[in-house]
């Protein structure tokens, strides 16, 4: 008589299998990796770096338009590390990260050719400014 294992799952957010690239910071030291999973209050993803459990780090990634309900946008995330799969030979460590805040980031502003000009009001369409700046401007 086979016996199936039932699993509670404690997770506080739905999880969504999406592989994204991520830019990994700890203070000056950078790194890569990606990710096997996201949902709105962590993540897991591989990396090549040497992490431990309780490091806080700063990731950046292209959120999936299924989980913001709008077009992909990057994404800084300040994270702490729960815990560290240990890397198998020649594989990457898995790493399970509690994200304890994050902000949208805006989209680089235009360059400029020489002699162009990007009046207040255009720059902040072209995302160059944020609305303060130009109330502030006029």
């Amino acid at each position: 008589m086979a016996t199936s294992q039932v699993r509670l799952e404690r997770r506080a957010a739905q999880r969504f299998d999406f592989h994204r690239s991520v830019s990994i910071r700890r203070g000056f030291e950078e790194g890569h990796g990606f990710t096997q999973d996201l949902s709105a209050r962590g993540m897991f993803l591989y990396t090549d770096m040497v992490l431990n459990a309780g490091d806080d780090l700063e990731v950046v990634l292209e959120m999936p338009a299924e989980i913001t309900l709008s077009p992909e946008n990057r994404v800084r995330c300040q994270v702490r590390v729960l815990r560290v799969a240990p890397a198998a030979a020649n594989r990457k460590s898995g790493v399970a990260l509690l994200v304890r805040n994050y902000e949208f980031l805006k989209e680089a502003p235009p360059v400029l050719r020489a002699g162009e000009t990007l009046d207040a009001e255009n720059a902040v369409l072209a995302g160059g400014l944020d609305a303060w700046s130009v109330s502030s401007v006029r």
